[in-house]
C-alpha cells in the first residue's frame, strides 16, 4: 500500500523543473544501498526522473544509470531498514503504529501555517479608498498601511497581522515563506501561481 507523501519543501529560491509526488511505494533505495530507506517527499522531473527525499535527509533516486531505484511494499531480501526514516515516518503518520505499540510523534514545522501573514510588513497590499488601509494579497484581510524601514531603507508596507481565513495555499516547494506579485497576480518566488483556498 502506497504511503502519502509530505510536499517537497526547499529553501532554495528560485524555479524547479519536477512536479511534487503525492504518493510513494513504503519503501526505497538505489543498488548501492546497504539499506532501505522511507521517502518524505518525492518529485518527478522534467525528463521523467523520479527522486524521492527520504526521512534521513539524502535523495535517492534518478541519478545514476548504474545503480537503478528500487521500490517495494514490505522488505523481503533481508537488508534493514534505516532507523531513522522509519521511526520519523511512523511519528510523522505515515503509518499507524510505532514499535512496540508505543506512540511516536514527529510534527514538521513547514507544514504548520505560520504565525504571521506573509503579506505582513511588505508590499504585498491593495489600497483601498482613503490610503490608510489596504486589502493584503496573501490573505485577502484589511489592515493599516505604514511607513517602515527607517530614514535609510523607508518603504509603505501593510502592518503585521496573524493570517486571514483566506490565506493562500502553500507552494509544494516554498510554503508560505516567498509570496511575491507577478503581472498582477500572487505567485512564488518559483513561478507557481498562489490561489486562496476554495
Amino acid at each position: 500500500m502506497p504511503v502519502t507523501l509530505l510536499p517537497p519543501i526547499t529553501y532554495g529560491i528560485g524555479r524547479t523543473d519536477a512536479e511534487p509526488l503525492d504518493t510513494a511505494p513504503r519503501f526505497v533505495r538505489t543498488g548501492g544501498m546497504s539499506r532501505w530507506h522511507r521517502p518524505r517527499s518525492g518529485v518527478r522531473t522534467a525528463d521523467d526522473r523520479t527522486v524521492y527525499s527520504v526521512w534521513c535527509g539524502p535523495q535517492v533516486g534518478g541519478l545514476h544509470r548504474a545503480r537503478p531505484l528500487l521500490t517495494t511494499e514490505t522488505v523481503t531480501d533481508g537488508l534493514p531498514v534505516c532507523a531513522t526514516c522509519d521511526g520519523r515516518a511512523v511519528g510523522a503518520g505515515q503509518e499507524e503504529n510505532g514499535p512496540a505499540g508505543r506512540r511516536l510523534v514527529f510534527g514538521p514545522r513547514s507544514l504548520t501555517p505560520p504565525r504571521w501573514c506573509p503579506g505582513s510588513r511588505r508590499g504585498l497590499y491593495e489600497p483601498l479608498p482613503g490610503g490608510t488601509t489596504g486589502r493584503c494579497l496573501a490573505c485577502s484581510d484589511s489592515h493599516p498601511i505604514r511607513a517602515m524601514g527607517g530614514p535609510y531603507a523607508g518603504r509603505v508596507a501593510i502592518v503585521q497581522h496573524p493570517p486571514g481565513p483566506a490565506l493562500f495555499e502553500p507552494c509544494p516547494f516554498h510554503r508560505w515563506r516567498h509570496p511575491a506579485v507577478a503581472d498582477g497576480r500572487l505567485v512564488c518566488v518559483c513561478g507557481r501561481p498562489l490561489t486562496s483556498p476554495q
